[in-house]
């Protein structure tokens, strides 16, 4: 690696067995009208759904407050160490699972809902909608949730860019499927996470560039958050910075006779 290279070489593979309580703590949780879309149902009492990519439980646990039981899949230890807090609180209404989106091992067939909550990005399209198929049920469906940062605002496009944070999910962008899925519906909310300036820094520590990223660059992110938003955009220490979001979901089922994907 050259020196000027902001990857550290001893970050894990998956940068977020480095995350810490600031992920559950600053990141946006859900929108319960995004909940109500994703699980398709007002009341989810009785409902199964698996939470892929559950990371700390933000989605597992709107879905368990609307009445649903959840298998929470999550790979990184750090994570499910988080996960376990949500369990004792929920006893057997959740599961926390070791596991991928492409190789969940849970049972055939007993999903209602398989939900990519934040996760999708992270995933094999292709084989974790083969696992999808395998889990659900007759008539279940999958759930694709983004949280995202509305980048159409300037000021807003050049935080996330300071922030490094990449992805960018947009209504006219729906998740690519195959051919034995219907085409997604789409569900969207706006909403604003307010934050001071150390709550918007600490958000950016939960970001896997920023945990997988070298000490000096670190610093330097934090640095300019705090240039960009006190002396550029004007905001005092306790000011409360009002960031526009919106939640997509996006919905899918298998079609008609399309048992194998």
């Amino acid at each position: 690696m050259g020196a000027c290279d902001p990857w550290d070489e001893s970050a894990p593979a998956n940068a977020f067995e480095r995350a810490g309580s600031e992920y559950q703590d600053y990141r946006p949780s859900y929108p319960p009208q995004s909940v109500r879309a994703a699980l398709g149902v007002e009341d989810a009492r009785g409902l199964r759904v698996v939470d892929v990519g559950a990371g700390t439980g933000k989605f597992s646990r709107r879905a368990l407050e609307a009445g649903a039981r959840v298998w929470a899949v999550e790979p990184a230890l750090a994570m499910r160490r988080q996960l376990a807090t949500a369990q004792k609180n929920y006893s057997d209404d959740l599961q926390v699972v070791e596991g991928v989106a492409e190789a969940t091992g849970l049972p055939q067939g007993f999903a209602d809902v398989v939900v990519f909550a934040q996760s999708w990005h992270w995933v094999d399209p292709g084989a974790a909608l083969v696992e999808a198929a395998r889990l659900l049920r007759r008539n279940g469906h999958v759930a694709i949730v983004f949280n995202q940062m509305d980048v159409s605002i300037p000021w807003v496009h050049r935080l996330t860019r300071i922030m490094r944070s990449g992805d960018v999910h947009t209504p006219s962008r729906p998740p690519i499927l195959g051919g034995g899925w219907t085409v997604p519906s789409l569900h969207k909310t706006d909403f604003v996470s307010g934050l001071d300036i150390e709550g918007v820094k600490a958000l950016a520590r939960t970001r896997s560039s920023y945990l997988k990223s070298t000490p000096a660059n670190r610093q330097k992110m934090q640095e300019n958050l705090q240039w960009y938003l006190a002396e550029h955009l004007g905001y005092g220490k306790t000011d409360v910075i009002e960031i526009p979001y919106y939640t997509l979901v996006w919905k899918t089922t298998l079609k008609s006779g399309a048992s194998d994907i």
